[in-house]
């Protein structure tokens, strides 16, 4: 079974227990009934959630059993899990722990940088790039710059200004 990092705590929301969590799935994780995680130095604690409803860009959740602000304070901050893997990913999808970190090359072979982070846009998906220079790249997750995710890289079709 595989664990899944599907959001990020990244504060309360009123009074009731309720929290705002950036969703980082593509994948629909939120929802009533679904049970989801944090990991706290080793030990998971799990979540039932009761309600959520979207907000901007984020989601407003409350979890089951949690209806004070001080009873969910502490997990302000804190990433969320999941065991589950909702659907079979098709050819060219990934999930977002699949990408980060690894590391960026040309189709000649020269080595470009890593992935620190995958943006979500309305056009897509962009992968933020640390360059071996310490600068950061936002790079459009299609064919047309991406030439193919390998087990232990991504090789990047670069263009003049991408980099």
């Amino acid at each position: 079974m595989s664990t899944y990092q599907i959001g990020h705590i990244t504060n309360t929301h009123g009074i009731r227990g309720e929290v705002k969590i950036y969703n980082m799935s593509d994948f629909n994780r939120f929802f009533v009934g679904a049970k989801v995680y944090v990991d706290q130095k080793g030990v998971k604690k799990f979540f039932e959630i009761e309600k959520v409803r979207h907000q901007q860009h984020m989601l407003i959740v409350k979890f089951k059993g949690f209806d004070n602000i001080n009873d969910i304070l502490v997990y302000k901050g804190q990433n969320l899990y999941s065991d589950d893997d909702p659907d079979e990913l098709e050819d060219n999808d990934y999930h977002y722990q699949d990408l980060i970190d690894k590391p960026c090359y040309s189709q000649e072979g020269q080595h470009l940088g890593h992935v620190i982070a995958i943006v979500p846009v309305p056009q897509g998906h962009l992968l933020e790039m640390m360059t071996l220079e310490n600068k950061k790249v936002l790079i459009p997750f299609i064919h047309r710059f991406i030439h193919s995710v390998q087990d232990d890289r991504i090789i990047i079709t670069p263009i003049e200004g991408l980099l």
